[in-house]
C-alpha cells in the first residue's frame, strides 16, 4: 500500500469522524443505573427539571419515590404539561421502593390503576367519589414478563382532560421480589398521540428494568 494511499485512507477517516460529530444524536439515553431502570427519547424531548417534578408529584401511599424522570417535546419543557394535558407528547418515568404493605397489595389490576383509574372497579369508584374523569376507552390492554421474572402491564387508553380527549400509554413493572415499582407514561392530547405514534412505541419500547432488588 503506497504512502499517498494511507494519506487518503486517513483523510476519509478524519472527515467521517468530522461529520459524524456535527450529527445530533438520534436519541437521548435516560438511566436510573442504581435502580435498573432504562429509556430513551427523542433529543427534542428535553428534560422538565427534577426539582420542580419532585415539588408537584409529592410522595405516594405506596412508598417512597427513589428516581423520577420527565421529558416533554417542546423548547420550553414544563411539569405542567406532565400532570395536564399536554399538546406534545410527555414522558414520565419513576422507580418506587415500595413498602411491605403496598408490596402485598401489588396486582396487574393495581398497576393498570397505579396514576388514573383503569380498570371498571377503579372508574366506578371515581364516579361513585365524584372524581371529574370521562370519556375513557380502553385501546389496548398487555400483561409483561420478562427474563429476570420482572412482571407488570402495558395499558393504552383515553381520558378526556376538561374538552381535549388525551391518550396514555403506562407501562407499570415490579421486580421479582415486589420491593420496586417502576413505571414509564407517555401520553399527549389524542390527535397528536397518533400523528407521533411510531416516535411514541420506540420510548416506550425501549423501557427496560433490570431485574433483583
Amino acid at each position: 500500500m503506497s504512502l499517498r494511499h494511507l494519506w487518503r485512507v486517513a483523510l476519509l477517516i478524519i472527515v467521517g469522524l468530522t461529520v459524524a460529530g456535527c450529527l445530533s444524536p438520534d436519541y437521548t439515553y435516560v438511566a436510573d443505573s442504581s435502580d435498573k431502570a432504562y429509556f430513551k427519547v427523542p433529543p427534542s424531548w428535553r428534560e422538565v427539571s427534577p426539582a420542580s417534578l419532585q415539588r408537584v408529584q409529592g410522595t405516594s401511599s405506596q412508598g417512597t419515590y427513589l428516581w423520577s424522570r420527565a421529558y416533554d417535546d417542546s423548547a420550553s419543557p414544563s411539569v405542567k404539561d406532565v400532570f395536564s394535558s399536554s399538546s406534545k407528547p410527555v414522558a414520565y418515568a419513576s422507580v418506587l421502593g415500595l413498602s411491605a404493605s403496598a408490596a402485598s397489595d401489588v396486582s396487574f389490576n393495581s398497576m393498570r390503576d397505579l396514576l388514573l383509574p383503569v380498570t371498571a372497579t377503579a372508574r366506578n369508584a371515581a364516579s361513585a367519589a365524584h372524581v371529574g374523569f370521562s370519556g375513557f376507552q380502553l385501546l389496548s390492554d398487555q400483561m409483561i414478563t420478562d427474563g429476570h421474572h420482572d412482571r407488570g402491564i402495558r395499558e393504552i387508553f383515553d381520558y378526556n382532560l376538561g374538552m381535549i380527549p388525551e391518550t396514555f400509554d403506562l407501562t407499570v413493572m415490579t421486580n421479582s421480589d415486589t420491593t420496586k415499582l417502576f413505571f414509564l407514561l407517555v401520553h399527549c392530547q389524542t390527535a397528536i398521540f397518533a400523528a407521533n405514534y411510531p416516535q411514541i412505541k420506540k420510548v416506550v419500547g425501549s423501557f427496560t428494568v433490570g431485574g433483583g432488588s
